[in-house]
């Protein structure tokens, strides 16, 4: 594969980065990030690589989001993380306002560590909650205590971060209604400007799924995830945080801006191992081994995996897949006029059905879910699949 950089050095700069950092403490069983537990081995080479990488796409990023995820990035030294972050953020020249994120555990933030974030830029940090009880923590593999989320809430608060957001799981196995509702309470009672709070789903080939398979966990039961979801959905409304994606709240001007990128199908660049970029109607993810992902950067400069390219009737669709999570829903119009195809035609059967039944509306060239649509929000964009070859995965 030729150097993406080659195809986009004549283009627009790239405004959006993820930036992966692969290592952690302990791999949950639930997790199918590319995530790698005691490789403290490789952790130099690695932030050698990452910041290499982003030097080789120095000129072609103006960023206007940078969203540094795991792995758990606080799990470094607070002096390999300030050496990552100092290197990766100048290199991609961010720009006036940028909004930097950078996720944490609960736990594996102190003050000195809150205090590189802050020196080197960081404004917001998304916090790994999952829950407030001990007993659902131990059974998701947290290796974190309820009141490590508190007290890592007060070291970022104290250290100068002035956006944090916080991760809550939904209907973990035999979790009542009663302790959902506490875990929110908890959430509420720590003021966040943002909460994302996920339905678990069983991902292949994580431990969860084998145990499910094995009778050894309940299977999941839609019934029961929604009424989990709306349980979080009321309380964390009623108290001010407004609901603008299926599982992302936040006070009024606080919505993830990285977020919002992905689920609008902009173009980003992804840095790191296993870290995908989607530039223009190309897409390539980069190896998930960390050493294999270093010496590809010391001698190429570069390290993917596959590439691939996505013809336009993939790329409406992925915008609609993605734009409709989304409470404002997609505007058809900029849709026809960015992938010259009108949805409107070409999936005129699915729109019609779906108004009828109630999921989706129109206001204008804006559509959306209604509330019930978002709760089948699957099986409604499921329909939008396009009648054509899907992109073709080409190995590197």
């Amino acid at each position: 594969m030729k150097s993406a950089r080659r195809d986009v050095s004549s283009a627009a700069p790239l405004r959006h980065v993820y930036v992966h950092y692969p290592f952690c403490a302990h791999k949950c069983p639930y997790c199918d990030f590319n995530s790698h537990a005691r490789r403290e081995r490789d952790t130099d080479a690695y932030i050698d690589a990452l910041i290499a990488e982003a030097r080789a796409w120095q000129g072609l990023v103006e960023a206007d989001t940078i969203f540094v995820g795991g792995g758990t990035p606080t799990h470094a030294t607070p002096k390999q993380l300030e050496r990552y972050l100092a290197g990766v953020l100048d290199a991609l020249a961010p720009r006036d306002g940028a909004e930097i994120t950078v996720e944490a555990n609960p736990g594996s933030v102190d003050e000195e560590k809150a205090d590189v974030l802050r020196r080197v830029g960081v404004g917001r940090v998304s916090l790994g909650a999952q829950s407030f009880h001990e007993h659902h923590l131990q059974a998701l593999g947290r290796i974190h205590d309820a009141d490590d989320t508190s007290r890592s809430v007060e070291v970022l608060r104290a250290g100068g971060i002035e956006r944090i957001s916080l991760d809550l799981i939904l209907a973990v196995p035999h979790q009542t209604l009663d302790e959902q509702a506490a875990d929110v309470e908890r959430v509420l009672r720590l003021q966040p400007e943002h909460v994302s709070a996920y339905v678990l789903t069983y991902e292949e080939g994580t431990l969860f799924t084998r145990r499910m398979r094995q009778g050894r966990l309940p299977s999941p039961c839609p019934e029961r995830e929604l009424e989990h979801l709306h349980l979080v959905r009321d309380a964390l409304s009623a108290a001010g945080l407004v609901r603008y994606e299926i599982s992302n709240f936040a006070r009024p001007g606080a919505e993830s801006r990285h977020n919002l990128a992905y689920w609008r199908n902009a173009d980003w660049l992804g840095l790191g191992a296993g870290a995908h970029s989607h530039v223009r109607g190309r897409r390539w993810k980069n190896v998930d081994d960390p050493a294999a992902y270093a010496q590809g950067i010391a001698e190429t400069s570069d390290a993917p995996a596959w590439h691939e390219e996505v013809s336009s009737p993939w790329q409406l669709f992925e915008s609609l897949m993605m734009g409709l999570r989304l409470v404002e829903g997609v505007d058809l119009d900029a849709l026809h006029q960015r992938y010259g195809i009108d949805a409107r035609d070409a999936h005129a059967a699915a729109l019609v059905r779906h108004e009828a039944a109630g999921f989706l509306e129109h206001d204008g060239a804006r559509l959306r879910l209604t509330a019930e649509g978002l709760d089948v929000a699957n099986a409604v964009i499921g329909d939008f699949v396009p009648d054509v070859p899907a992109p073709e995965t080409t190995a590197t």
